[in-house]
């Protein structure tokens, strides 16, 4: 009967090629286990029609059905022989389009995948519940794990739980409001250690509007914080003695007048290095800028009280004292005027040479203002010269 149909026997269900059409006998009261056989040997492979004996009731129809099998046939009704063959046939053939199909849009993803993997930059993408759906092999290397090991996973699950934390909270802002969210923060790696970084991450909707997640691209700038850092010190400092320069002087200054009140009490400083023209002249400009540099560097120990010191030019550099330590500022200026003495003196042919002399001056911001009070301050280092050097006057 089955012989047009180029119908095959097969003793071992192993045999039976991928896409067949498979005639399964079922015997009475074996509840399937024929076509649980099949189904684990071949999976979704095959089509299995159950071959029964006698009309069954929908129970036990159903139970085969549940068991594997694509079809039932009642095998002495051979007018329903035909239809569950084109049944099978127009099966077979979606699930060949559906296999066309899933290998086309894996051979999509594969692609896109492989780009992705090919762009230096960190890429992701998370459910709504921030579970890892994508990402590239440069997210992988910034967190410091494989691929494989992040999809499926949460950010909690490679940093600690503060900073992570953090994140989390930023993702539930976004997913909320929608849109686009840029970022700069600092993150601490497990292999790279502080990094500081700018994020951005956009809230992915449905055409139906739900929320489906969101996508992010992370951008390591550390190297250019760094640069720019570097690029500010050296905009506000001096290159050879590193003491901040003429414009970081007025700034950091006039940004602490403008915090001041009514009443309060700054002080400013004019320093000049005593007979230090002598130490160009006779022992060369190499060791003036040595002798130049060690006062510097002794002066600004005294910054870790609150003191700034700032080259002003040539050998003549100015301190400012905030409110806050103005009180104190005659005795690190003091300080400091002693140890220059003691370790950065030499002798010329004009006499001790390398220490330093200090015109000190208090003003109160409402009464006067910062170039005022370093005129009187420079009238007093003139006064300090005039009375030997290596000392300190208090303006008038």
């Amino acid at each position: 009967m089955l012989h047009p149909l180029n119908a095959t026997a097969v003793g071992d269900p192993a045999q039976i090629a991928a896409g067949a059409v498979c005639f399964a006998a079922v015997e009475a009261g074996s509840l399937g286990v024929e076509i649980v056989n099949l189904r684990a040997a071949h999976r979704e492979k095959i089509y299995v029609i159950a071959v029964v004996s006698d009309e069954l009731e929908p129970s036990l129809q159903a139970a085969l059905f549940a068991a594997g099998a694509d079809d039932v046939l009642v095998g002495s009704d051979r007018r329903q022989l035909v239809p569950c063959l084109m049944r099978a046939k127009r099966h077979l053939e979606l699930r060949r389009h559906n296999e066309s199909w899933r290998r086309s849009m894996q051979e999509k993803l594969d692609i896109w995948q492989e780009g992705l993997d090919h762009l230096p930059t960190p890429i992701y993408v998370k459910d709504a519940d921030g579970r890892y759906l994508v990402c590239n092999a440069a997210f992988g290397q910034f967190l410091g794990v494989g691929h494989e090991q992040i999809l499926g996973r949460r950010l909690q699950d490679f940093l600690p739980p503060g900073s992570a934390e953090a994140y989390h909270e930023s993702d539930l802002q976004l997913l909320r409001q929608g849109g686009v969210m840029r970022s700069e923060t600092d993150v601490c790696l497990p292999e790279a250690g502080i990094r500081h970084i700018m994020v951005h991450k956009a809230r992915l909707d449905s055409r139906q509007g739900d929320v489906r997640g969101l996508a992010g691209v992370v951008i390591d700038i550390t190297e250019r914080k760094e640069l720019e850092a570097r690029l500010t010190e050296a905009a506000e400092r001096d290159p050879l003695t590193n003491a901040a320069n003429r414009r970081k002087f007025f700034e950091v200054a006039s940004a602490e007048i403008a915090l001041s009140k009514q009443g309060d009490v700054l002080a400013v400083a004019v320093i000049d290095i005593d007979n230090f023209k002598s130490i160009n002249d006779e022992l060369g400009h190499a060791e003036g800028d040595v002798t130049l540099c060690s006062i510097v560097d002794t002066l600004r120990t005294q910054e870790a009280g609150g003191m700034l010191v700032a080259r002003a030019g040539g050998e003549e550099f100015f301190a400012f004292f905030p409110k806050e330590v103005a009180p104190a500022a005659p005795d690190m200026l003091e300080l400091a005027r002693h140890d220059i003495a003691r370790y950065c003196q030499v002798q010329t042919g004009v006499g001790a040479a390398g220490t330093i002399s200090i015109g000190l001056a208090y003003f109160t911001p409402s009464d006067e203002t910062i170039d005022q009070a370093l005129r009187r301050a420079d009238l007093a280092l003139y006064r300090a010269k005039r009375d030997g050097r290596n000392r300190m006057c208090l303006a008038d």
